[in-house]
């Protein structure tokens, strides 16, 4: 993966050197970026061949591939037949700002990953196709990872290429990786942060625990949000014991409490206006609400007059809210056929793992218990934290494909854990 990587960094460094003693026109730079994403496009199918184990996920991979690049080019040359859901005014902040950036100014609006957009157009030149055909590489590196996941967890064949059709081509997934939002670093962030979570679940090892806590962090930069995450490890890595595989407290409950205590207070301390801007502004359960009434504006907004005025009240009402972020657009909000295919092809599938998630829990001597309860803590700590600052439907549907690899990785091992319960004969096939 980190290989197409490196040949992109190249190929911007080549393009700043030659750019110093040829100015490139316009027309100039569209034909190099055609240039450099069919070279790219030659790399990943080499690259592909080193992650499948057969031919099917071979074609998988493929065609995850050149449908978000066709979703790219459409986003950039047929805007004007139709615009792609969540494409628009967020996307054309960031590329302003990060032209603002590019010319030396600072970024109004859209903070770091405007930012990161203009460096990445000093190097390359006022290119957004390659932009966001980052964006796209991240999208199949993210899937790539899932895979992995996946097998190091050892979930059988058939699951394992069910998931990965799904990863493949989820439509608001692939939506989100070809546009120009920074939900998409973000979704590789949190996966492979992911990655090395469970290789420390299964190892114990320091180096893949640091990993995998510095990955979220990275992302935070990118999204206050993205801490959530790192919250959910947190809690796991204090009370669950790697080497009798349970959830216990003992001697390393107190001393890893401490030091996250204390990574905390110098993180609020010295780097608070960087890691956690959004958070800043919230001082009081009515700071909580008056944010989440900032976000009801818009035909997709929800919940408008549900506000909490105390503790006790937000308590009651959070379940609601986490309800609304998961779901959204539910049923009864639906206000045409845009709304129904986001429920359909997006939130049934979140509603869907949760409930799967919860009925694997019940299953006796379940290998995958502990996991299980890791991936839904980490689920819920997220609903938690975005359950209040979200207050739209549009913006809910974003804020949670963030996290999109945790519940494909918690529905993957929900089945598994389900399969214990089938009869024997349904049981064979269930596992081919």
């Amino acid at each position: 993966m980190f290989t197409l990587i490196l040949i992109f960094i190249i190929e911007g460094l080549l393009i700043f050197f030659v750019n110093q003693f040829y100015s490139f026109e316009l027309i100039n730079l569209q034909v190099f970026s055609t240039v450099l994403i069919a070279i790219n496009s030659f790399a990943y199918l080499l690259l592909i061949v080193k992650y499948s184990n057969n031919k099917k996920e071979y074609l998988v991979l493929f065609f995850a591939y050149f449908v978000r690049l066709l979703f790219l080019y459409w986003d950039i040359y047929g805007r004007e037949i139709f615009i792609l859901p969540n494409s628009g005014m967020d996307s054309e902040m960031y590329h302003s700002n990060a032209i603002n950036v590019l010319k030396g100014f600072d970024a109004e609006q859209g903070g770091n990953y405007s930012i990161f957009l203009g460096s990445i157009y000093y190097f390359f030149g006022e290119q957004r196709i390659l932009a966001q055909y980052l964006n796209v590489l991240f999208g199949v590196f993210t899937i790539i990872l899932i895979k992995k996941i996946l097998e190091k967890i050892k979930i059988n064949n058939r699951m394992k290429f069910s998931l990965l059709l799904l990863s493949s081509f989820l439509p608001n997934l692939i939506i989100m990786n070809s546009i120009l939002l920074r939900e998409s670093i973000i979704i590789f962030l949190i996966a492979s942060s992911l990655y090395f979570f469970v290789k420390w679940w299964e190892m114990d090892s320091v180096k893949d625990l640091s990993i995998s806590i510095t990955l979220p962090i990275v992302a935070t930069l990118f999204h206050s949000g993205s801490i959530a995450i790192l919250v959910g490890y947190m809690f796991v890595i204090i009370f669950y014991n790697n080497k009798l595989q349970k959830f216990d407290i003992n001697s390393k409950t107190v001393m890893y409490s401490l030091i996250f205590l204390s990574l905390f207070y110098v993180a609020n301390n010295f780097y608070n206006d960087v890691l956690f801007s959004k958070f800043s502004r919230v001082s009081s359960i009515s700071d909580i609400t008056d944010t989440a009434a900032l976000y009801t504006s818009g035909g997709s907004a929800y919940l408008q007059n549900l506000k909490a005025d105390n503790l006790f009240t937000m308590i009651l009402l959070t379940p609601i809210r986490m309800l609304y972020f998961i779901g959204s657009p539910l049923p009864w909000n639906w206000r045409g056929l845009q709304d129904i295919f986001a429920f359909i092809f997006s939130s049934l599938f979140y509603i869907t793992t949760i409930i799967y998630s919860l009925r694997a829990l019940t299953v006796t001597n379940n290998r995958y218990k502990n996991l299980l309860i890791g991936l839904l803590l980490f689920s819920l700590i997220t609903m938690l934290f975005f359950s209040w600052g979200v207050s739209n439907s549009g913006t809910a549907l974003r804020h949670r494909e963030k996290f999109i690899s945790i519940y494909i990785i918690m529905l993957g091992v929900s089945w598994m854990s389900l399969k214990e319960k089938l009869p024997k004969r349904a049981k064979k096939r269930f596992m081919r």
